[in-house]
């Protein structure tokens, strides 16, 4: 979901909705709900500071996939990452970013891409109690925040990832690691013009 202003978030669930429900009638209020759901986890994020919101729906046909992406792109005032080069934003990440919040760990890894990524992954676990009508349930969930440092061109984002699959905890970060490992950001046509000139 792009959430950069309200027009495109909206415009991206109902997209989102459509793609999961389709358009028949007798998924009208099935849609209706998923919107409203799409919509106060999208709010929440765009509150955030995230810029984008992914949903997994499914791995395979018929196999769910639940599990949620939030990026969050950083700037730091005026800095221009570009003159600090990937090794000055690795150790400024790697000092920066600590430790995992209690009960958590932390790993750091170079990602091998076209351009250099560095990596720094927090993990943890959580428990979430869902009120549905007069129905609550408990959830444990899996968090995986991505502290990430890109050069070409140079940048710092977040990438939060959380599934309520926490009995697949060693393969759902293993999925996470293979989505943060094919991570490409492409530098924009306008800035390609004018770093040629």
């Amino acid at each position: 979901m792009n959430l950069t202003n309200e027009t495109s978030m909206r415009k991206s669930i109902r997209r989102l909705t459509e793609q999961v429900t389709g358009r028949k009638e007798e998924l009208a209020s099935t849609r209706a709900e998923l919107r409203d759901r799409f919509l106060k986890a999208a709010e929440v994020a765009r509150e955030g500071g995230a810029s984008d919101l992914y949903t997994g729906l499914s791995i395979a046909p018929g196999i769910p996939l639940p599990a949620w992406i939030a990026v969050f792109e950083m700037e730091i005032g005026s800095t221009d990452f570009a003159a600090l080069g990937i090794e000055k934003l690795r150790e400024v990440l790697d000092a920066a970013v600590g430790a995992a919040p209690e009960g958590g760990e932390t790993s750091r890894e170079d990602i091998a891409s076209p351009t250099p990524i560095h990596a720094v992954r927090h993990t943890w676990r959580r428990s979430r109690l869902v009120s549905e009508g007069d129905v609550e349930r408990e959830f444990d969930l899996i968090e995986a925040d991505y502290w990430i440092a890109a050069a070409a061109p140079a940048r710092l984002a977040m990438i939060t990832f959380t599934t309520a699959y926490a009995e697949y905890e060693e393969e759902m970060l293993e999925l996470f690691d293979a989505v943060v490992s094919t991570i490409r950001w492409e530098v924009a046509a306008d800035v390609r013009e004018e770093q040629r000139s």
